[in-house]
């Protein structure tokens, strides 16, 4: 009997899900290999936990940047290491249900394919990541109906208009999350001279966020290292600094949503107007993010509840469905 298997793979986190288990993987997007022997050591907060402890010849990687897979023999090893954790083999036969971002070039597409099929699939079908959204969150994407969703990832976001199955209008930038941290990174070296930690990173986002700036005056004292000397010390981090590093990814978001609203035909501009929009994906939950794209957009938004999973979950209602989503897939595999 087939496996039917449901990949999500991300810049940042990857999640793999069967259709007789359900969800049994959401961790980082790591691969550790031992390049003598070619063998997968660890995939995911295994891999996470390795990195600056290995020998030189375990190498940890992440073979996915901006949305796109950058090394194509790295993607395909992490994805037989998730086949190996999930009790996946090639004697399996499994089907493969993936994500794709809707900014994907053909050759793109057809790596991610080949990666899986090196792996082990059989069978492997690509879904554009707005539509696996507006799946998982349970919209009319195969009826007369405009749905709006936002994707907001690690390493790319796209916004799209749904309608009878497919994607009427969209927009993607190869921008998210990660240049948030990035920047954030960037400008404590150049402001406070110190280098900390991504959790660090990731509790200032959290305390000291706004995308309306809300949060002026607010301040996290936060141990760092020194960039000169390597020295332990804790520096006050203002609010601002955070908001403006938030600035460039804030602002391009918006223009890309608006881009894609603005492309709509009238009749379904309506049903986004009485509908409104849902945001998904990494940094849907940055602080008053919603509330900005509404009053930029003049249409109601909303934050799914758990974000960061609803492309799997709509990958997940792929599986069940798959004889009633050829149209769809078959869309995504161009």
């Amino acid at each position: 009997m087939a496996t039917d298997v449901a990949l999500d793979i991300g810049t940042s986190h990857t999640r793999l899900a069967t259709a007789q288990r359900g969800l049994i993987f959401n961790e980082p997007t790591l691969v550790a290999i031992d390049t003598n022997s070619g063998d997968v050591v660890e995939v995911g907060h295994g891999a996470l936990d390795m990195v600056g402890r290995t020998p030189r010849h375990v190498v940890v990687f992440r073979p996915l940047a901006q949305g796109a897979t950058v090394d194509f023999d790295v993607t395909a090893r992490l994805i037989s290491g998730l086949f190996d954790r999930a009790g996946v083999s090639k004697l399996s036969r499994a089907r493969v249900v993936m994500s794709v971002p809707s900014l994907a070039t053909a050759i793109e597409r057809r790596a991610l394919r080949q990666a899986a099929i090196q792996a082990g699939a059989r069978e492997v079908s690509l879904i554009e990541a707005p539509i696996a959204a507006a799946i998982g969150l349970g919209l009319p994407v195969q009826d007369p109906v405009g749905s709006a969703v936002t994707v907001l990832g690690a390493g790319a976001s796209e916004a799209a208009l749904i309608s009878l199955g497919g994607i009427v209008t969209s927009s993607a930038r190869r921008i998210g999350g990660n240049d948030i941290d990035n920047a954030i990174a960037t400008l404590l070296r150049l402001r406070h001279g110190v280098v900390v930690a991504p959790l660090t990173i990731e509790m200032l986002k959290i305390h000291l966020s706004s995308a309306l700036e809300r949060t002026r005056g607010a301040m996290e004292v936060v141990s760092g290292r020194t960039v000169d000397r390597g020295e332990l010390v804790e520096v006050d981090v203002s609010a601002e600094l955070v908001n403006a590093a938030l600035h460039d990814v804030v602002t391009t978001t918006v223009r890309m949503i608006q881009d894609c609203l603005g492309d709509a035909p009238p009749d379904l501009s309506q049903d986004v107007s009485s509908r409104g929009l849902s945001l998904v994906g990494s940094h849907a939950q940055l602080n008053d993010f919603a509330e900005l794209i509404a009053a930029n957009t003049g249409v109601d938004v909303t934050v799914a509840p758990n974000p960061d999973i609803i492309v799997i979950d709509g990958l997940q209602m792929c599986l069940e469905e798959m004889s009633s989503l050829h149209t769809l897939l078959r869309s995504a595999d161009r």
